[in-house]
Order: C-alpha cells, then structure tokens, then sequence
C-alpha cells in the first residue's frame, strides 16, 4: 500500500510495525501536510465485522482518554474501497522494551527515579481508562513509547487493541488468551473472568522486569510459564537490587498475586506503595526520587 493514498486524504508511506491483526504507516495528511501513523486492518480479516468492531473500540478507548499520556487518536474510518482504518499521532522514539534490552546489553538495570518518571503516566492512564470502565489487557514494555527529546519528549501508552470495555459485548472467544505471555495475569491464562485487576498485574510484572532485567516469570514453553505464572513462588526482587529495601520483595508479591483479591486493588494504590518503598532505597537515583515524588497527604 505504499505510496497509495488512503480515503483521498492519507498518503502512505514505510510501513511503521505490524501485529496480528493490523498494519502501521507512517502516512502524510494532505489537508494539512502533517505527518501521521495510520493503523490499517490486515487484508486478510478485513472482511471478519469483530476486527473492524475491535478496531472501533480501540479508536473509541483512545479518544475518550484525550489529556492522558495514551497516544493521540485523530480519526477512525473505512475508505470506499473497504479498508478499515484508525489515524493516530506519529510518534519517533523507541518502545520501552528495545530501550530495556539496551541497558542489558551494557550489563546494567534501570535507575529508579527512571523507573518511576517512565511509568508514572502510564499509571495514571491507566487509572484514568479504569475509571471509564476500559482494560487495556496487553500492558508490556512494547506497547509503552518513549518519545524523543527532539520531538517533544514524553511518555505514550500504545495498543488499545485488545481492550475490553466494560459492559460491551466481549470479541475474545471462550478460552482465547488475549494479550502477552510473560505479563498477563494468572486468571487470563486460566480463561477466568476479568476486571482491572489483570492490568495492575501487568504493570506491577512491567516494573519488576524494569528493575531486575528479566520478566518475573519464564519459561521454555507457553506450557511452562502458564505452570509458573498461576502456581509458582513469587520471585523476589532485593536480590537483584541489593539497594532497594527489603520490603520491595513484599510489594512484589502483591503485585503479581496469583489470586486477583490478594492482589492490590487499583492501579493508585500499586503506585503509591511503590513510590513509598522507592524513597527508601539508596543511591543517587534515590535521592531524585525523594526530591520528585511525594505521597498523598
């Protein structure tokens, strides 16, 4: 589709990353000449209703969540030839998962007052989406953007794709799993029923990879992680980060409970204790926590 112009407005250009159901391009806006991502359905399941639905849904979760650090939605719709599509803000930078592994690669880990200046607005979307009855379902690194200094920096929480709303018919089938192996909640890969709990979940399992430099969980097999992820010890994290307190090992056990009720109950909640075991630790990086990051009163 490059170099073809979509619904007589879009001009595609180099194809920006693909998934399962969809197609990204980096797209010229020609009322405007702005420079845009649009998010194309794959040919092949353009003619199933639940992905153009899904697609729906996605640019519906976007828009309702303006002001937060989700990426910007500026269109939604179907050209006459048939193809469905999302327009979204351009973004250059790097996801959160290719800027990890280069600081593995140098043998090192994520600072804290990174960590928690990288997540704090994805833990504040997420509490805003919750609040509006949406689960995102796929938090990972990947789908958390770093956006450049030079383009104006910030964070963007990315792929609503898989969201469910709240009270809308459900588009997953009966023992499906949606979303990402290594940080999805046990009661995902159990097929049980969901709330937001799964996304505190996955940011809690997103932070503990940040930190100690691999997920919380792994495995040789979908079979084996399923194994360790619903009945495995949590894994202990003040090992690994001999300058964090103790009582980070305590945090993550909540945070990834097996059980969602023994689990923390909102993403806030998560955060705050999170940031209160943070300005404890030691180091220069904990000393910016401390002067940045205040608790609630």
């Amino acid at each position: 589709m490059e170099g073809e112009t979509l619904d007589g407005r879009y001009q595609l250009h180099e194809e920006l990353g693909r998934g399962g159901h969809g197609v990204v391009h980096r797209a010229t806006d020609l009322t405007n000449g702005n420079q845009v991502a649009v998010k194309l359905l794959r040919t092949q399941i353009q003619d199933d209703p639940q992905y153009a639905v899904r697609l729906w849904r996605e640019a519906q979760s976007l828009a309702a969540l303006w002001g937060s650090s989700v990426v910007r939605v500026h269109g939604f719709g179907t050209d006459p030839e048939g193809t469905v599509y999302m327009v979204m803000e351009l973004l250059v930078g790097e996801n959160l998962e290719v800027h990890l592994r280069d600081i593995d690669a140098f043998g090192d880990k994520l600072n804290v007052f990174d960590l928690l200046q990288t997540l704090d607005p994805v833990a504040r979307a997420l509490h805003a989406a919750h609040g509006l009855g949406i689960i995102h379902r796929d938090v990972k690194p990947a789908n958390i953007f770093l956006v450049s200094p030079d383009h104006g920096g910030g964070v963007r929480l990315m792929d609503f794709g898989l969201a469910k709303i709240m009270g809308a018919e459900a588009l997953t089938a009966a023992g499906m799993i949606a979303g990402s192996p290594s940080y999805i909640a046990p009661e995902m890969w159990l097929a049980q029923p969901v709330d937001h709990r799964v996304d505190v979940y996955s940011l809690g399992a997103v932070a503990y990879r940040a930190l100690a430099g691999r997920s919380p969980f792994r495995g040789s097999s979908n079979e084996e992680l399923f194994i360790a992820v619903t009945t495995a010890p949590r894994p202990k994290l003040s090992s690994l980060r001999p300058e964090l307190p103790v009582e980070i090992d305590t945090w993550v056990a909540r945070a990834l409970a097996i059980d969602p009720d023994q689990r923390y109950s909102y993403v806030p909640t998560l955060w705050n204790d999170l940031i209160r075991i943070l300005r404890g630790a030691r180091g220069p990086s904990a000393d910016r926590v401390r002067q940045t990051f205040h608790l609630p009163s």
